[in-house]
């Protein structure tokens, strides 16, 4: 049997290793708990599947871990590297697409991912237009935003995930609007991430294949007292 200790010393140890720390989160929307005393640990290369009922606060949990909203208890850590006396400890690089596409509906599919370029600076090496091809939406690129389909601005949107390296990628419902073809491209590219290292946490209704294996899961219903309807 553990000591109390012993448990103690693996906890730290699951921390140190760990890419993300969620500990003991609990988030509040309105006044309204929306979950308490939520915890777990991703190392690189792993994925973490949210589920739960509408309200449940899959979105608000995502956007705790993004920095945007403010928990009312609990940590978010990170552990991307050991830091030194005259330096801290890296800061993560994270890609949070939501439900809204992040997308300027006057713009061309390529003029949007060329925006997204040059705000950020850790560049994948592929270009827009070779982003836009991976996701089967070049087609698009002269189009405003505003005349594509759905499923078609979704692509656009994953697209972004292309152009730069991120340490942590937090996808909110990303299969929503796309077809079979659509879905298999974003657990292809999603594979291929976690076998760079990278990390991912998204909420879907449906579980997506990411790759290595390590594809864990947290149903919010599991740290609610009751289910909040909204």
């Amino acid at each position: 049997m553990n000591t109390e200790q012993e448990l103690g010393d693996q906890a730290d140890t699951e921390r140190k290793h760990s890419l993300l720390a969620v500990e003991n989160l609990s988030c509040e929307r309105s006044e309204i708990t929306l979950f308490s005393n939520l915890s777990f640990a991703l190392a690189k290369g792993e994925s973490m599947r949210i589920e739960g009922p509408n309200g449940s606060g899959k979105t608000t949990l995502l956007r705790t871990v993004a920095g945007i909203h403010k928990p009312v208890a609990g940590h978010v850590r990170w552990n991307l590297s050991e830091p030194t006396v005259n330096q801290s400890a890296d800061k993560p690089k994270i890609a949070y697409i939501g439900h809204a596409s992040g997308l300027r509906g006057e713009l061309t599919a390529i003029e949007n991912l060329q925006f997204y370029a040059r705000i950020n600076r850790i560049s994948s090496g592929l270009s827009p237009m070779e982003c836009l091809e991976s996701l089967g939406v070049a087609h698009c690129s002269a189009l405003p935003c505003m005349r594509l389909s759905a499923g078609q601005k979704q692509r656009v949107a994953l697209a972004r995930l292309r152009l730069n390296q991120y340490d942590l990628w937090l996808l909110d419902e990303p299969a929503t609007s796309l077809d079979d073809q659509g879905i298999e491209l974003l657990q292809k590219f999603a594979s291929n991430h976690a076998e760079s290292g990278g990390t991912t946490v998204y909420c879907s209704h449906q579980s997506l294949d990411f790759g290595l294996g390590n594809n864990a899961e947290i149903d919010l219903r599991d740290f609610q007292d009751e289910f909040v309807q909204c």
